[in-house]
């Protein structure tokens, strides 16, 4: 079987699940939407603070959520629980793809339909609300934001795997992923831009990968950055990307030697 039909029957499995699909994007929607409307009620007597305004938190805070449904991956309790824990991943070893693959190929349908949700969802409230949605009409912005959105992609999918490998060694991870999707929320903007941070906060989270996975991609739709700048970001997620890649090897190969599963 090739990849491609491993990847559609996994999209026909996701679209008749759709409505839960459906249900999982409205968690992140009312997160944002509440945050709208906080920003909404405390600039209504202040000035705007480093061009925190309604049009930018509004346009900031719908891409979050897109960005959020399309790129943020959450295959690590699949992984840890299900294939580890419960010895389920015996299924793969005798596959001849690698493991990395073929759980990148059965998540990405569920990233493909969250997004279009988002999308919709976008585009109906630009038409609703026209002067509050702003993005980069640069088709060079557009283009190379593209290509950051997919670096995110990886890096992120690439982070959640790591994560769940971790259950070769732990037998309880659900605390170490919470504390670490507590990290990832700060510090990729999922609650205010990091230019708002303070500047010593702001310089960490320029250091590390989170950003890199669900933050620069936002502003950079929004014409927030340079062409010059686009090319650092992606720099920095190729570095970060490879780095975890490697990590991921390492884990992989003596994380199998702890792996045991048992028959009837």
């Amino acid at each position: 079987m090739s990849l491609f039909n491993i990847f559609f029957l996994h999209l026909q499995q996701v679209f008749y699940h759709r409505l839960r699909s459906l249900v999982w994007f409205f968690i992140p929607l009312m997160n944002n939407l509440t945050l709208i409307l906080f920003w909404s009620g405390a600039l209504k007597n202040t000035a705007p603070v480093a061009n925190w305004n309604m049009s930018y938190i509004a346009t900031y805070y719908f891409l979050l959520t897109i960005a959020e449904a399309l790129l943020s991956s959450h295959i690590e309790e699949d992984v840890a629980s299900i294939d580890i824990q419960q010895g389920y991943l015996v299924r793969y070893l005798l596959r001849p793809f690698p493991y990395y693959w073929i759980k990148c190929i059965e998540e990405v349908p569920y990233r493909l339909l969250q997004g279009s949700y988002g999308v919709i969802l976008l585009v109906s409230f630009s038409f609703i609300f026209s002067n509050l949605i702003h993005i980069s009409s640069d088709p060079i912005v557009l283009g190379m934001s593209a290509i950051i959105f997919v670096l995110a992609y990886f890096l992120s999918y690439t982070m959640k795997i790591n994560l769940g490998l971790s259950a070769f060694w732990f037998i309880d991870s659900r605390g170490f992923f919470e504390l670490f999707t507590i990290i990832l929320i700060i510090f990729s903007g999922g609650i205010v831009p990091l230019h708002l941070f303070p500047a010593p906060v702001q310089t960490l989270s320029y250091i590390l990968p989170f950003a890199y996975s669900g933050y620069f991609h936002i502003i950079a739709l929004q014409g927030q950055l340079g062409v010059m700048q686009l090319f650092q970001v992606m720099g920095v997620q190729i570095f970060w990307l490879g780095c975890l890649l490697l990590l991921n090897r390492t884990l992989w190969n003596n994380g199998i030697k702890q792996f045991t599963a048992f028959g009837q």
